[in-house]
């Protein structure tokens, strides 16, 4: 439903298919590049003049990192909402538009599920339009939008698990320009007053997990870590091209909250790794609840992605989801006279470091960037993870020292 010129935000989805797109070609700290995100804009979204100015705003912000520190405290969903705000101000948004922005980068890093498109108010610059609230009801609509991320066999637009819709799934009125122009009126105040309910209605079903805010992020069959790969172009997933990852197929939903998840895998991973920043959550992929990938690394390995599992059959079954997508199959023994040597393309073998009392599995292999790739386990503690570099002797090296895992 609409109302005055019948205009609606990204009516079509292609903002949101861009900022897709944008991440699978440069990794998702594109969305936290000003320059990459006015690039985009000017060559996919001139018809879009409105939403160009929200994503870029968005970027200059560095809405990215403002969602990651905040989702340990505040959850994904609160999240959003904190940092609609924190942008409207800075930047001189209007709240609702804001709030629909956030949003669309939350949905592209793999924090909210994606479900179907949804109408909402369309930025229209130096013309009055203003829609009225209710414009995402029905199954689909509100937190998520139905776009795949980047990486091999991603699935096809409308994945299903999108949480329901509802008035909670209403995108408000969208920005005025920084110089405090308003890029739209409302049309009526009885427009204000249904907008301002649904604001309302945003922050207690935040809190609630009312629709359109579930207590679970993703759905069954839903993939979502458009998060993937790294802006330096390296790759960084099984058998994949550069900026993909291994973080990019779709999987059966978890069973737990993502936030705390986030927050217990985050506590496995070594400050040497975490180091400053390096670390973000893209979503939960192969069956894990968590996915965390860390990049800017030295050493043998340039990334670590990090997967939680629930159980260690969940992670046995997450390993071998990830080995099907990529095309692994096994060729020989990793080991050398029972030693861990060489690295050895098409490899697997089990471990057992009694010394450090862990056990699990390792695959070595070559991703089609020519990058060597190593994809082990800690049984122990359910964790998976997949360790690039550009080196095979160093980042088997890496892997033997046992220094990518608290312990």
């Amino acid at each position: 439903m609409t109302e005055g010129t019948g205009h609606v935000i990204d009516p079509d989805g292609e903002a949101r298919r861009a900022l897709f797109d944008v991440v699978a070609q440069h990794g998702p700290g594109a969305l936290s590049d000003a320059t990459i995100m006015d690039n985009l804009c000017r060559n996919r979204l001139a018809a879009l003049p409105g939403e160009s100015i929200l994503i870029v705003s968005a970027a200059r912000a560095d809405v990215p990192a403002l969602l990651r520190s905040k989702i340990p405290e505040l959850g994904n969903y609160g999240a959003i909402q904190s940092v609609a705000v924190t942008l409207a101000q800075a930047s001189d948004l209007d709240n609702a538009a804001s709030l629909w922005v956030v949003r669309e980068f939350a949905r592209t890093l793999g924090m909210i599920a994606p479900g179907a498109t949804q109408a909402t108010p369309r930025i229209a610059p130096g013309g009055p339009a203003a829609e009225a609230a209710g414009a995402g009801a029905g199954p689909g609509a509100g937190a998520g939008a139905g776009v795949p991320p980047p990486g091999p066999g991603a699935p096809p637009p409308g994945t299903p698990g999108a949480p329901a819709g509802g008035t909670g799934g209403t995108e408000g009125p969208p920005a005025r320009a920084s110089s405090g122009s308003r890029l739209l009126t409302r049309n009526t105040i009885g427009v204000a007053a249904a907008i301002a309910l649904v604001a309302g209605y945003l922050g207690v079903a935040a809190a609630a997990h009312l629709s359109p805010f579930p207590a679970e992020t993703v759905s069954a069959n839903s993939s979502q870590s458009p998060g993937t790969g790294q802006s330096t172009g390296q790759s960084t997933g099984p058998g994949t091209s550069p900026s993909t990852s291994p973080a990019s197929s779709p999987d059966a939903s978890p069973d737990a909250s993502p936030t705390s998840d986030y927050a217990i895998l985050l506590s496995k991973i070594p400050a040497s790794v975490q180091g400053h920043n390096n670390c973000q959550l893209i979503g939960t992929q192969y069956g894990a609840t968590a996915v965390i990938q860390c990049s800017k690394l030295t050493g043998g390995a340039g990334v670590i992605q990090y997967y939680l599992y629930p159980s260690t059959a969940r992670l046995t079954s997450g390993v071998s989801a990830l080995f099907s997508k990529a095309g692994f199959h096994r060729k020989q023994e990793c080991t050398t006279g029972g030693e861990f040597t060489d690295f050895l393309a098409d490899c697997q073998s089990d471990f057992n470091f009694q010394t450090r009392s862990m056990s699990g599995t390792i695959a070595e292999y070559t991703n089609t960037s020519h990058q060597p790739l190593i994809v082990t386990t800690d049984n122990q503690q359910n964790v998976m993870a997949v360790l690039v570099g550009t080196n095979p002797g160093d980042v088997l090296a890496y892997w033997k020292q046992l220094n990518w895992i608290v312990r």
